[in-house]
């Protein structure tokens, strides 16, 4: 999953979000995001504002495209998410041996709340014995 789905999965849940929320939620680079951001305003699926009155910031929303868009990505991940878990919970994938796909996917799994935390805490246990 490339940065610009990331960011629009994100702002799916996370509505009027500033630079600094959207890099942190999903761990990556503020600068890439940054840049992304612009990309994503340019194509119409971003759009960036300020907000307050005293202290304002700027903060990013999705279009009516952008949450189009965003809204199909959002359910990808979930299928995903169930996939994994699934697979995980019968046994049939090693949680050492995760397809790149998912651990590329599994911060944002975790930000978003679409990964059960109890699954994720054996994940994270097997790969320590």
């Amino acid at each position: 999953m490339n940065l610009r789905e990331k960011i629009l999965a994100y702002l799916y849940q996370n509505r009027d979000s500033t630079l600094e929320k959207i890099s942190e939620g999903l761990k990556e680079d503020k600068y890439e995001v940054e840049a992304t951001l612009r990309y994503l305003e340019r194509d119409g699926l971003v759009i960036k504002r300020s907000k307050g009155i005293i202290f304002k910031k700027t903060i990013y929303d999705l279009t009516a495209a952008g949450l189009e868009e965003a809204k199909r990505i959002y359910e990808t991940l979930k299928e995903k998410s169930i996939k994994l878990q699934e697979l995980l919970q019968s046994g049939r994938l090693d949680p050492s041996k995760l397809p790149e796909e998912y651990v590329d996917i599994i911060p944002l799994l975790i930000t978003m709340s679409l990964i059960n935390m109890m699954l994720l805490e054996d994940l994270m246990l097997s790969d320590m014995f």
